[in-house]
């Protein structure tokens, strides 16, 4: 008498892309798309004398929860620069009253700018003539800065990474997760050759819920693999 195996599945695992971790991936999903092509029977009766069915396409999508510029980059066919810290001397600027006078590159601001007129003197005051973001600098009204005032400002910049966004073509990614099944404990891998990934169609940038960002693109063949019984796709490993 045969044995009936059940394995109820509730799925998690960490996502790489090439072989970077993508952090926290609260779903992942695959989509297959066939197209059937029937041979009508018209000897009697309906129906069809042969159908065929092929994989019309592949999909791979995914949900990431962390922010990363990395990941950015993957939804946005963005590159990723490193920005280091360095000083900025005399960088020209227009105030805007109560407004934010962005500078070229991010400030440090633990570490105060100075802000003179163009012409080098006054310098004014921070929290009493202009407050100091990231950003930039924010004229105040309150203070002795006049609207589309001149400015020059000091700062150091701080360091991290810049996305540059849509100027990739695509590139493809190799994908593993490294997987467990949280109902059994058991482990499984999935291995995804070629994966494409397209721009994402909307991105919610502020919210007062966790963050989270859809990525899909094409699975595609991987025309290296050529052993009978083998997919070019993908392969999923389970204990």
């Amino acid at each position: 008498m045969s044995e009936t195996v059940t394995e109820s599945y509730i799925g998690s695992g960490i996502v790489y892309v090439n072989g970077r971790d993508v952090g926290n991936a609260s779903g992942v999903k695959i989509d297959i798309e066939q197209e059937s092509k029937a041979q009508p029977n018209y000897r009697g009766g309906g129906g069809n004398a042969a159908e065929i069915t092929k994989v019309k396409s592949v999909k791979l999508s995914m949900t990431l929860n962390d922010f990363s510029n990395a990941n950015l980059a993957l939804a946005l066919r963005g590159k990723v620069e490193v920005l280091t810290s360095a000083s900025v001397t005399d960088e020209a600027i227009t105030a805007v009253l109560d407004g934010l006078a962005d500078t070229t590159k991010m400030i440090d601001t633990t570490v105060a700018p100075v802000v003179t007129h163009d012409t080098g003197t006054p310098t004014y005051d921070v929290d009493v003539d202009y407050v100091v973001s990231a950003g930039g600098i924010r004229a105040l009204s309150t203070g002795s800065i006049t609207a589309g005032q001149a400015l020059k400002v000091t700062y150091t910049s701080k360091a991290g990474n810049a996305l540059q966004a849509l100027v990739e073509s695509g590139e493809e990614v190799k994908v593993v997760i490294d997987g467990v099944n949280d109902a059994t404990g058991k482990a499984n891998v999935l291995k995804f050759y070629r994966w494409k990934p397209s721009p994402t169609s909307g991105l919610d940038l502020i919210g007062d819920d966790f963050g989270s960002f859809d990525i899909e693109g094409g699975v595609l063949a991987d025309s290296s693999i050529v052993a009978t019984g083998k997919s070019k796709f993908f392969v999923r490993s389970a204990a």
